[in-house]
């Protein structure tokens, strides 16, 4: 038998977020109700009460949440059956409450294929980071195939056509940030990043430019505009590229310059990469003709 409760204001603005979400993990509803235990209290009254149900850490509306958003005109999105789309569902809410609170908005792809109607319904871009620019989003998982990285690459190369020039491509596992790759595939920025963990630097990226800070931190007033079109900054005859992003277009740039170089036999400019000292390891492998500079995470 169904629990009678009387809802509150927050039990009203969870409903509204399950409703446009689909799926909220249960941690994260912490942030509607505040950060103490209540949350959990409350979650196991609605779940009696049938306003919600839960499926293995993730809530949802129940039947008398569905009846309440449709008795108040509020839309619902449904949680598809399928596992791979209920996993899609998963991540699309997880980064709503990421960069909830933040510089940042994080606008649901759904949302943006409908008010875009060209956009291939089967896309596989989560949604649109909204602030000091704007980024599609991805994320690859821990173990993705091959055929999923070639789609989503290809995707990416046609996002200009509604006027997206950057995207963030977050993996789970080191193993599928190496199937990724450093292939340009021609966008202003394509950041590949460790999720959960890149999250803090995209929130820091939103506050203020992570590339300029991490350059003046290392380098002061001394910057100049580069000799070479395609780095940064230029000191000292140096060329700076920054990579504490992960910048794959800058990295892809970095190693065509570096190839063609020797192909023509043709002098190269001195390239000096900037990074954080968790990165310098893999950018020596990567670049043993750069020198390199480090700065900490908490640029």
């Amino acid at each position: 038998m169904a629990k009678n409760i009387e809802l509150t204001e927050r039990d009203i603005k969870l409903l509204e977020e399950l409703a446009e979400l689909s799926m909220i993990k249960v941690s994260n509803v912490s942030q509607i109700y505040g950060n103490d235990r209540y949350y959990e209290i409350r979650l196991l009254d609605l779940k009696k009460a049938h306003y919600v149900r839960r499926l293995k850490g993730y809530v949802m509306l129940g039947v008398n949440g569905i009846k309440y958003a449709k008795e108040h005109g509020i839309n619902v999105k449904h949680v598809p059956s399928a596992h791979g789309q209920k996993e899609r569902i998963q991540k699309i809410s997880d980064l709503y409450y990421d960069f909830k609170e933040s510089e940042w908005v994080f606008i649901d792809s759904r949302k943006i294929k409908e008010q875009k109607k060209s956009l291939d319904r089967g896309s596989n871009f989560l949604g649109l980071l909204v602030g000091r620019t704007e980024y599609a989003i991805y994320n690859i998982g821990k173990r993705p195939d091959e055929k999923k990285i070639t789609l989503i690459k290809k995707e990416q190369e046609k996002l200009h056509r509604i006027g997206i020039y950057r995207t963030i491509v977050f993996y789970e596992d080191p193993q599928a940030r190496e199937m990724y790759g450093t292939e340009g595939i021609g966008l202003k920025e394509q950041l590949l990043l460790p999720y959960p963990y890149g999250i803090e630097l995209v929130k820091k990226h939103g506050e203020h430019d992570l590339v300029e800070e991490a350059a003046i931190k290392v380098y002061g007033g001394s910057l100049k505009e580069p000799d070479w079109k395609e780095a940064d900054y230029s000191v000292n005859n140096k060329q700076i590229m920054v990579l504490v992003m992960n910048d794959v277009e800058k990295i892809a740039k970095i190693k065509n310059y570096f190839h063609l170089a020797q192909y023509r036999y043709t002098r190269t400019e001195e390239i000096e990469i900037v990074c954080l000292e968790e990165q310098e390891e893999m950018f020596r492998e990567m670049f043993p003709e750069c020198s390199i500079r480090t700065v900490k995470e908490n640029i």
